[in-house]
């Protein structure tokens, strides 16, 4: 409101001191009849201004959100682990106490691709943000939900029959006839794994719903995907023990380079030059996976001129991204092209429950949780990865 109106305004009111309701009611409607146009002017500046200000805070937005987009691959609709637990927490209790049929299937921060008869799609997370307590190479790994039209407990695919295929490609001289070469290919399949665990309940436990949520989310993170997250990365393929990525790659063998005080760097170009001269050079490493005792020395080697040859902000060496995991030994590292090694995911995390004979009398029943899933390297795309097993000897090689 401008001065002059405010003065007008102060004028009138001195003016209509102890007049009756009527005339105070008339003169009230002829200052506003004789203001009306200022008055409707300064409204429509204010109304103006607030859409120029509401307008560049949505463009703002709009900025942001294309961002956050592009930072996450499909992330939509993801929910922890606690906030799909206290959803469901309601059909646990029916499953866990009251008899009910059927089995609750927790689904969190999973996004994968609904795959049909093993069709080849599959979705790439993002890649651990260093110093992440998460689940580390399991999340940066494509998934590939195998539906319920699969059959039964195995995933199966086609792939080149190593044993029948000839490769007979050669120079060919004018009138010769060309050689043949012989492809074919077979039907492999590979038994999903389960992976599980119990505990015993009672009937207060879920009184209290956020002690509830918390220890559910102990129970299910700690001992059955941390159990997985390990058989990912160590698994020895027998028994019900998964094929790990360690095991189902083949070893880098160094060799003398006379490279002069060679570090973590050196050895990981090494590693994947190997990769990308085998096999017509398909693949394409983007991984480096150490343990955080290998990660310690990589974050504190210099170079020549004394200056830190990795960079914590980036998070990637010689053009890889650096995934740490524990699960991986001491002096051991993995160079790889991720998009061959899939995690094929029956269902999600599923909670049932049951009551052995004592517990009944004890008002306690067993909730368990179980998981069904494989890691797939195909047999032709092993050479996509490369394991070292002694770092610290690899880099003596490389030396001499």
């Amino acid at each position: 409101m401008d001065a002059e109106l405010k003065e007008q305004l102060g004028a009138l009111t001195l003016k209509l001191e102890g007049k009756s309701q009527n005339e105070v009611k008339s003169a009230i409607e002829a200052f506003e009849v004789k203001n009306k146009e200022v008055i409707d002017n300064q409204i429509k500046e204010v109304k103006e201004s607030f859409e120029v200000q509401l307008k560049e805070l949505q463009d703002h937005a709009d900025k942001l959100d294309v961002k956050l987009q592009a930072k996450t691959l499909d992330s939509k609709g993801a929910k922890s682990l606690v906030e799909e637990i206290k959803e469901k927490k309601s059909q646990i209790k029916d499953v866990v106490f009251k008899h009910a049929s059927g089995d609750v299937e927790i689904k969190a921060l999973t996004s994968t691709a609904s795959v049909a008869n093993n069709a080849q799609g599959f979705f790439i997370p993002e890649i651990t943000q260093l110093g992440h307590k998460e689940r580390s190479l399991y999340n940066v790994l494509p998934k590939v939900s195998v539906s319920d039209s699969n059959t039964g407990s195995v995933v199966r695919y086609r792939d080149w029959d190593e044993a029948t295929t000839v490769r007979a490609a050669g120079m060919v001289a004018e009138g010769v006839v060309f050689p043949e070469s012989t492809a074919k290919f077979a039907w492999y399949s590979k038994p999903l794994r389960k992976v599980g665990d119990t505990l015993p309940v009672t009937e207060e436990f879920f009184e209290d719903e956020a002690q509830a949520a918390g220890e559910l989310q102990m129970f299910l993170d700690i001992n059955v995907n941390l159990k997985i997250d390990n058989q990912i990365v160590n698994g020895d393929n027998t028994g019900q023990n998964l094929a790990g990525i360690f095991n189902s790659s083949p070893a880098y063998t160094a060799v003398a380079s006379g490279i002069s005080a060679p570090n973590l760097k050196d050895l990981t170009i090494k590693v994947r030059n190997d990769i990308t001269r085998s096999r017509g050079s398909k693949y394409s490493p983007d991984i480096v996976l150490v343990n955080s005792l290998t990660m310690e020395g990589l974050v504190l080697a210099k170079d020549g001129n004394n200056n830190y040859i990795f960079d914590e902000n980036i998070g990637t060496l010689a053009g890889l991204f650096v995934v740490v995991d524990e699960n991986v030994a001491d002096d051991a590292m993995l160079v790889g092209d991720r998009r061959y090694a899939r995690i094929y995911e029956k269902t999600g995390l599923v909670i049932s429950r049951g009551t052995p004979n004592a517990q009944f009398l004890e008002d306690e029943e067993t909730i368990k949780a179980r998981k069904r899933m494989l890691l797939l390297i195909k047999e032709g795309d092993k050479t996509g990865f490369r394991k070292v097993t002694g770092v610290a000897a690899a880099l003596v090689t490389l030396a001499s």
